[in-house]
């Protein structure tokens, strides 16, 4: 009599793992998604087209972030970087970069709404900040974008996607400051090259 009742609470523990085995489904990465859009979008499947547009997108914004994290080159105008971080989090991404030179320290850092000019939480708060910067500091262009230096220093250029590249450094807290402390970094800084791959995004 035991033995059968073991049997029978059994049956449905076994029922249960072999359903959750079949609902989760390993596939490749994002980018395979890409080429599954067409063929459901003719077959009149909208919603999993969508699902994979989404997944295709999040695979080519990993990529694009990817690929301008490469400008963020070692060494600088003589400044080493001493790391490298890239992540998103609200809709937006971000890549910041430390760099060293002899005694003193500065970070520069690239953030924006993911996916380009997509609507969403990220590019509303990076708007914010772009309109916050614009109203305060000094004017300054940096391979001809507009930005701005801010009374605390910093150094902020406004790219065309609409993402902007922060540069600071606590060694030097004031325009002047900045614009003689970290003037080489940020005329050196590739920063034409970063415009160009997010805007053909």
């Amino acid at each position: 009599m035991k033995t059968t009742m073991r049997l029978v609470v059994a049956a449905p523990v076994a029922l249960a793992l072999s359903s959750a085995v079949a609902q989760l489904e390993i596939g490749g990465d994002l980018l395979s998604n890409c080429a599954q859009i067409d063929p459901l979008n003719r077959s009149g499947d909208y919603a999993q087209a969508r699902d994979k547009a989404r997944l295709c997108l999040e695979g080519l914004e990993q990529k694009v972030q990817g690929e301008v994290g490469t400008f963020f080159l070692p060494e600088v105008a003589g400044w080493t970087r001493t790391s490298l971080e890239q992540d998103s989090a609200l809709g937006l991404a971000n890549i910041s970069a430390s760099y060293q030179k002899d005694e003193n320290f500065a970070t520069v850092s690239l953030t924006g709404g993911e996916g380009g000019g997509e609507d969403g939480l990220g590019s509303l708060l990076s708007g914010f900040a772009r309109l916050g910067l614009e109203e305060s500091g000094r004017e300054v262009r940096v391979a001809g974008l507009p930005g701005t230096v801010q009374p605390d220093g910093s150094i902020t250029v406004t790219l065309e996607d609409g993402s902007f590249l922060s540069f600071v450094s606590p060694s030097f807290d004031n325009p002047d400051a900045a614009l003689a402390g970290i003037g080489d970094l940020v005329n050196a800084f590739p920063v034409a090259e970063i415009n160009q791959t997010l805007r053909a995004e």
